[in-house]
């Protein structure tokens, strides 16, 4: 953290003898210029001496007024150079790489975790939104918007990355998918991804697995590996049916599922 004392023992301390440097300044011109004044007053009578002509007053009172206007604007211009000299401090130039973070290992688990229950990024989300800054808050980096930025780039990549997985890895089981129980096929895709402390026969788990064998049945990729649109395809498919709002619809996917497992067994 970029300390007050660290401050002043480095660019902060030319500008406080400045602004000490600007005050003294006036004081002393103030107390020249008011002398001879004083001096000539005291020459006449006393009432003169302790009640100055109007003119006077007000002179001096004008007087006094331009020099703290003066003054006020040197106070701003040296509050925004101690403001840019703050932007440009180690603290806040500090650049996050999330491969040096504390927050790394944290936050890849968490990743894998949202993908095994949807394959496709939700940057907007509030889950996705609190996870970011809970890890950046690890490294002292919450309120740093070029450290959000990096991690939502380093989550589209890695996202990217486990699908180019995950479609490796169903060509390679394409043949035992269609035999295998829904909570047996589950565990098996997705068990890799979850965390220790989760459950992988989760519900968001369960109909991600539902509708994988849907649409892999549906567009007969058993019969002919996948194509380069796999997931384009996958995703309008997947959006198609969560927009679908009929009553109990996961239950007659899952029973469609049921009845085609039985006949790939036989």
């Amino acid at each position: 953290m970029y300390s007050c004392h660290t401050f002043l023992q480095g660019p902060g301390k030319c500008l406080v003898f400045r602004f000490i440097s600007i005050i003294l300044y006036y004081l002393k011109k103030d107390s020249q210029e008011t002398i001879p004044e004083t001096e000539s007053l005291a020459g006449g009578s006393q009432d003169l001496f302790l009640n100055p002509p109007a003119s006077v007053r007000n002179d001096r009172t004008d007087e006094i007024i331009r020099k703290l206007d003066k003054l006020t604007g040197d106070v701003a211009l040296l509050r925004r150079e101690v403001a840019e000299l703050r932007g440009k401090s180690p603290a806040s130039a500090k650049a996050f790489n999330i491969n040096t973070a504390s927050c790394k290992r944290r936050f890849n688990l968490y990743l894998r975790s949202r993908f095994s229950c949807r394959p496709w990024l939700e940057v907007k989300s509030d889950d996705f939104k609190n996870e970011v800054h809970t890890c950046l808050a690890m490294d002292d980096m919450r309120t740093n918007p070029a450290a959000f930025q990096g991690m939502v780039s380093h989550s589209l990549h890695k996202f990217t990355e486990l699908r180019n997985q995950f479609r490796r890895k169903i060509l390679a089981d394409k043949q035992s998918i269609p035999c295998k129980g829904l909570g047996e096929l589950c565990y098996d895709i997705f068990h890799s991804y979850s965390k220790a402390d989760e459950c992988t026969l989760s519900q968001e788990r369960m109909h991600a697995t539902i509708l994988l064998r849907h649409f892999l049945h549906k567009k007969r990729y058993f019969n002919d590996g996948t194509s380069a649109s796999f997931w384009a395809e996958f995703r309008s498919f997947w959006e198609e049916i969560e927009k679908d709002g009929r009553p109990q619809k996961w239950e007659r996917l899952e029973e469609i599922d049921k009845r085609r497992t039985e006949r790939a067994r036989d």
